[in-house]
């Protein structure tokens, strides 16, 4: 089980790959401009949602930062990251919640703004109402993401 989750992750970052914004300089300085960000439809996510890696290989280990624009009326089944991160909204609201059942009624909003930590392994699920969000997420790779159920899984067609 632990192999199949860990291959799924390596799915996820590599439709990520071409996401990358640049190159880190010799200097080891970067600075990415809204300007620069590079979106990428991801075959991980349902359909319209797009991410951005920005900082890092998601697929290796070491510190990453992505971000993940989520169109309006988008439903995030539940899943779980095999990393821990620590989510900002940058635009929009984002509603989110922690279980193994998705359940619209323990929703809460995360304005634009908020910043949330979410523990490795941890069950949850999200959506976006009448207006796009886009969430910056900070972490330690590898990540990946599992949806349970499986079938849930926008990899298996179902987007």
């Amino acid at each position: 089980m632990h192999i199949r989750r860990t291959l799924a992750g390596l799915s996820l970052l590599l439709a990520c790959v071409p996401t990358w914004a640049q190159s880190v300089p010799s200097s080891g300085y970067l600075r990415v401009t809204p300007e620069q960000v590079r979106w990428t439809a991801n075959p991980a996510m349902p359909t319209g949602v797009r991410t951005s890696v920005l900082y890092g290989d998601p697929r290796k280990p070491g510190l990453f930062v992505m971000q993940v624009s989520f169109p309006p009326y988008t439903r995030l089944p539940v899943h779980s990251h095999p990393d821990e991160r620590v989510r900002t909204v940058i635009s929009g609201t984002y509603y989110s919640a922690i279980g193994e059942v998705f359940d619209a009624e323990a929703l809460q909003a995360f304005p634009a703004g908020t910043v949330s930590h979410v523990p490795i392994g941890v069950w949850q699920f999200a959506q976006t109402r009448e207006e796009p969000a886009v969430i910056q997420i900070v972490g330690i790779g590898p990540t990946g993401i599992d949806y349970r159920p499986a079938s849930d899984d926008p990899r298996q067609g179902r987007r």
